[in-house]
Formats: C-alpha cells, structure tokens, sequence
C-alpha cells in the first residue's frame, strides 16, 4: 500500500498540531509525511515543490482563503484530493467547498479516528 503525503492548511498552530499528531498516531503504517501550511497562497507555494496525496483545508485564512486555494488547487493538481476542516457547519460553506473541488467535509468539532478514517479512504477517480 502506498504511503500518503499530507498537507496541513490552517492558520491556527493548536489545530495544526493537533491534527497532526492525530493522523500520525491513528495512521502512521499509511502516512509517509505530514506538512503544513498556514494559508492558501503558502499552500500553492508548497504543492509546486512537493507532491502531496490529500490536503487539509480551513476555509478562513489570510492571504489566500480555502476556497480559492481550493479551486486553484484542484485544477492545478487533478489527483490532489482536498478535505475541508472548517468550524463552520452552515450549508453555504459545505457547498462553495464541494464546489471549489473538495472531495469531502468535516467540521472541526466533529473531528475523530472515524471521519478521518473516511476523508483517507477516498479513492483517486483519475
């Protein structure tokens, strides 16, 4: 099975860590790397040098929010699967997300081993 390389995009440190540790202490026999982003222009910045399997994405950041990020993202990289973590749950962002190109949703406070477990197991459709 082939490791994955993560990409974290989040402006706030203490979620970014706390992510982290949980993708490597859940799936460390499936993650090769876990790098992390601040804001979405620092993300496209990141994705030109490296290949990453999954992003992460907040929605709201400096710079560069995760919506556009997304769509820039998603055309730039067509394997590149996004999964937006957002602590907004209201139906317009799910959509400008799905819209953007995110491939799934997951709301910060309902972060867990299961909806992670989901958001890795989506496949590649190209």
């Amino acid at each position: 099975m082939k490791k994955l390389k993560i990409l974290i995009v989040d402006d706030n440190p203490h979620f970014v860590n706390a992510l982290k540790f949980m993708l490597l202490d859940f799936f460390e026999d499936r993650v090769e790397s876990v790098s992390t982003a601040t804001d979405g222009k620092e993300c496209l910045d990141q994705l030109k040098n490296k290949v990453c399997d999954f992003v992460f994405m907040d929605i709201n950041m400096p710079n560069m929010n995760g919506i556009e990020a997304t769509r820039q993202a998603t055309i730039l990289y067509r394997n590149l699967i996004v999964i937006a973590v957002s602590f907004h749950s209201e139906m317009k962002y799910v959509v400008q997300m799905i819209e953007a190109g995110a491939r799934s949703y997951i709301i910060k406070d309902e972060i867990s081993r299961e909806s992670l477990e989901k958001a890795l197991a989506i496949e590649y459709t190209f």
